[in-house]
């Protein structure tokens, strides 16, 4: 029996809206979780208790570079946010350029009908899937 990795979560950030992803404990399948909306309960400690929760063994939260590889007006915001999230927890928690995840997400769900204009939040959900799903095939490659 493969022995267990433990669960990462996958964090895409928004002043509004923060969309989150979970893989399973052997880190093959990537899950949306849920919808933070930040402006209505306190993110980090719903991180908190998710991590707690779900035993999440690992974070990564989505970096907002630009094309053209610098780093993006939001970049400090969550730079601030990840920092936030160390202060308040003990794993791990790295950057990923996240760049692309947000029009993946949202040809993603044209493509099953769904307007991404009417449905921000699901664009934030499948965004924080597809930033997860990307480092973990990133992690794969280097080991």
């Amino acid at each position: 029996m493969e022995e267990s990795k433990g669960r990462i979560l996958g964090i895409d950030y928004g002043e509004a809206r923060i969309g989150v992803a979970i893989t399973d404990e052997l880190q093959i399948i990537v899950s949306p979780l849920e919808v933070i909306y930040a402006k209505k309960i306190n993110p980090i400690k719903r991180i908190k208790e998710i991590v707690e929760k779900k035993n999440v063994q690992e974070i990564v939260v989505g970096m907002p570079y630009l094309l053209s590889g610098r780093e993006g007006k939001l970049a400090e915001e969550v730079k601030k946010f990840k920092s936030e999230l160390e202060k308040n927890l003990t794993i791990p928690i790295v950057l990923y350029d996240e760049r692309f995840t947000s029009k993946i997400a949202e040809r993603e769900l044209r493509s099953r009908g769904i307007k991404p204009s009417k449905n921000k939040s699901k664009v934030d959900l499948f965004a924080a899937g597809i930033l997860l799903q990307d480092y973990l095939e990133y992690k794969r490659r280097r080991f």
